[in-house]
């Protein structure tokens, strides 16, 4: 993907380089569009995540898959409780600013591409914000689930 296709990594991008006055425009297939909050949200730090988040994170256990890292938020934070993190995101912006944090297990790769032959297993995958959105219908999702079953190891989460 090159830079200019990349909305989201460019936004982020823009973001952690210190433009801040963007504005988030969300629009689905239903035809519902709306802003968000914005890009404040993928840097957020733990204190601010919402308790919903703070409680699954605390049963991410061994090594990680964070799918739809985007610029590393849920990566660092694995990071620093010391668990292996790794991180995919199809937007090369996005994994950029995640490694300029200091998430080094990020990397580029479409969720079509995650396999146990690409990655390894884990124990724990998780997927945070709205990145459910990726599976994009119910028969991918299906798909995408039986492979990340296939992903984790037998104790996994």
């Amino acid at each position: 993907m090159q830079a200019k296709q990349d909305a989201y990594g460019q936004e982020v991008h823009d973001y952690f380089h210190g433009q801040t006055d963007i504005t988030e425009i969300v629009e689905r297939d239903d035809g519902y569009i709306d802003t968000s909050s914005g890009p404040d949200a993928y840097f957020a730090p733990y204190a601010a995540w919402s308790p919903v988040e703070q409680e699954a994170i605390q049963l991410a256990a061994g090594r990680v898959l964070d799918v739809g890292c985007g610029p590393g938020r849920v990566l660092l934070h694995l990071q620093a409780q010391g668990l292996e993190a790794v991180g995919i995101d199809n937007s090369p912006l996005a994994v950029e600013v995640a490694r300029a944090r200091g998430a080094h297990g990020a990397r580029v790769l479409s969720i079509t591409r995650a396999s146990r032959k690409t990655l390894g297993t884990f124990d724990t995958i998780v997927m945070f914000g709205n990145n459910f959105g990726l599976f994009g219908t119910a028969q991918r999702a299906r798909w995408l689930l039986r492979r990340f079953d296939g992903m984790v190891r037998a104790d996994g989460r």
